[in-house]
Protein backbone atom coordinates (compact mmCIF):
# COMPACT_ATOMS: atom_id res chain seq x y z
CA UNK A 1 0.00 0.00 0.00
CA UNK A 2 1.14 3.48 -0.97
CA UNK A 3 0.54 6.33 1.13
CA UNK A 4 0.95 9.72 -1.24
CA UNK A 5 1.00 12.99 0.85
CA UNK A 6 -0.15 16.01 -0.90
CA UNK A 7 1.80 19.43 -0.19
CA UNK A 8 -0.14 22.48 -1.16
CA UNK A 9 2.93 24.68 -2.44
CA UNK A 10 1.31 27.53 -3.56
CA UNK A 11 2.39 30.55 -2.38
CA UNK A 12 -0.55 32.34 0.02
CA UNK A 13 -0.20 35.78 1.14
CA UNK A 14 -1.83 37.52 3.95
CA UNK A 15 -1.48 41.43 3.99
CA UNK A 16 -2.78 43.72 6.53
CA UNK A 17 -1.44 46.97 8.09
CA UNK A 18 -0.67 48.90 11.25
CA UNK A 19 -1.49 52.65 11.81
CA UNK A 20 -1.41 52.40 7.64
CA UNK A 21 1.96 52.53 7.39
CA UNK A 22 3.50 49.28 8.29
CA UNK A 23 2.74 46.20 6.17
CA UNK A 24 2.39 43.14 7.84
CA UNK A 25 2.54 40.37 5.10
CA UNK A 26 2.47 36.44 6.10
CA UNK A 27 3.95 34.25 3.57
CA UNK A 28 3.02 30.45 3.58
CA UNK A 29 3.65 27.82 0.81
CA UNK A 30 6.59 28.38 -1.45
CA UNK A 31 8.71 32.10 -2.88
CA UNK A 32 10.03 30.72 -5.77
CA UNK A 33 9.01 32.22 -9.22
CA UNK A 34 7.52 28.94 -10.30
CA UNK A 35 4.34 29.25 -8.47
CA UNK A 36 1.45 31.30 -10.09
CA UNK A 37 1.32 33.65 -7.02
CA UNK A 38 4.85 35.15 -7.83
CA UNK A 39 4.36 37.75 -10.15
CA UNK A 40 1.12 39.09 -8.42
CA UNK A 41 3.16 38.81 -4.85
CA UNK A 42 5.95 41.09 -6.45
CA UNK A 43 3.56 43.47 -8.11
CA UNK A 44 1.58 44.23 -5.16
CA UNK A 45 4.80 44.72 -3.27
CA UNK A 46 6.33 47.34 -5.69
CA UNK A 47 2.46 48.79 -5.42
CA UNK A 48 3.12 49.64 -1.85
CA UNK A 49 6.48 50.80 -2.53
CA UNK A 50 5.16 53.61 -4.95
CA UNK A 51 2.42 54.19 -2.55
CA UNK A 52 5.25 55.04 -0.17
CA UNK A 53 5.22 52.25 2.11
CA UNK A 54 8.52 50.90 3.40
CA UNK A 55 8.07 49.51 6.70
CA UNK A 56 7.44 45.84 5.72
CA UNK A 57 7.01 43.03 8.89
CA UNK A 58 7.29 40.15 6.78
CA UNK A 59 6.27 36.26 8.37
CA UNK A 60 8.17 33.82 6.88
CA UNK A 61 7.38 31.05 9.62
CA UNK A 62 4.82 29.12 7.27
CA UNK A 63 6.89 29.37 4.36
CA UNK A 64 8.33 26.30 3.01
CA UNK A 65 10.80 26.86 0.57
CA UNK A 66 12.17 29.87 -0.81
CA UNK A 67 14.71 30.04 -4.00
CA UNK A 68 16.83 33.03 -5.73
CA UNK A 69 13.72 34.65 -7.17
CA UNK A 70 12.08 34.91 -3.43
CA UNK A 71 15.24 36.12 -1.90
CA UNK A 72 15.39 38.97 -5.17
CA UNK A 73 11.68 39.97 -3.80
CA UNK A 74 13.18 40.15 -0.12
CA UNK A 75 16.32 42.19 -1.02
CA UNK A 76 14.62 44.76 -3.02
CA UNK A 77 11.79 45.09 -0.10
CA UNK A 78 15.17 45.64 2.22
CA UNK A 79 16.84 47.73 -0.56
CA UNK A 80 13.76 50.53 -0.71
CA UNK A 81 13.73 50.27 2.90
CA UNK A 82 17.06 51.20 3.48
CA UNK A 83 17.13 53.97 0.84
CA UNK A 84 14.35 55.26 3.27
CA UNK A 85 16.13 55.24 6.54
CA UNK A 86 14.89 51.82 7.66
CA UNK A 87 15.09 47.85 7.33
CA UNK A 88 12.98 44.97 6.51
CA UNK A 89 11.87 42.95 9.72
CA UNK A 90 11.93 39.07 9.05
CA UNK A 91 9.90 37.08 11.32
CA UNK A 92 11.25 33.36 10.56
CA UNK A 93 12.51 30.43 13.02
CA UNK A 94 12.71 27.97 10.03
CA UNK A 95 16.29 26.80 9.87
CA UNK A 96 16.53 26.08 5.81
CA UNK A 97 15.41 29.54 5.03
CA UNK A 98 17.75 30.99 7.30
CA UNK A 99 20.71 28.97 5.52
CA UNK A 100 19.14 30.59 2.36
CA UNK A 101 19.42 33.95 3.33
CA UNK A 102 22.81 33.25 5.27
CA UNK A 103 24.55 31.92 1.92
CA UNK A 104 22.75 34.73 -0.06
CA UNK A 105 24.62 37.40 2.42
CA UNK A 106 21.29 39.02 1.99
CA UNK A 107 20.76 38.55 5.73
CA UNK A 108 22.07 41.41 6.61
CA UNK A 109 19.60 43.68 4.92
CA UNK A 110 17.65 42.66 7.21
CA UNK A 111 16.11 42.88 10.85
CA UNK A 112 15.38 39.65 12.25
CA UNK A 113 12.31 39.43 14.74
CA UNK A 114 11.01 36.84 16.70
CA UNK A 115 7.55 38.02 16.60
CA UNK A 116 5.18 40.66 15.31
CA UNK A 117 5.05 43.08 18.40
CA UNK A 118 8.49 43.01 18.23
CA UNK A 119 8.57 44.29 14.51
CA UNK A 120 6.14 46.39 15.25
CA UNK A 121 8.61 48.12 17.95
CA UNK A 122 11.56 48.49 15.81
CA UNK A 123 9.51 50.58 13.71
CA UNK A 124 7.67 52.78 16.05
CA UNK A 125 10.81 53.85 17.77
CA UNK A 126 12.30 54.92 14.97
Amino acid sequence: MKIEVKVDSRLKVKVSFYKDSIAIIELSGELTVFTEEFDLFNKEIMAYIKMGIYKFVVNLNNLTYIDSSGVGVLMRMGSFAAKNKTKLCLICDHPNILKVLAISKVDVFFKHVNNLSEGISFFEQK
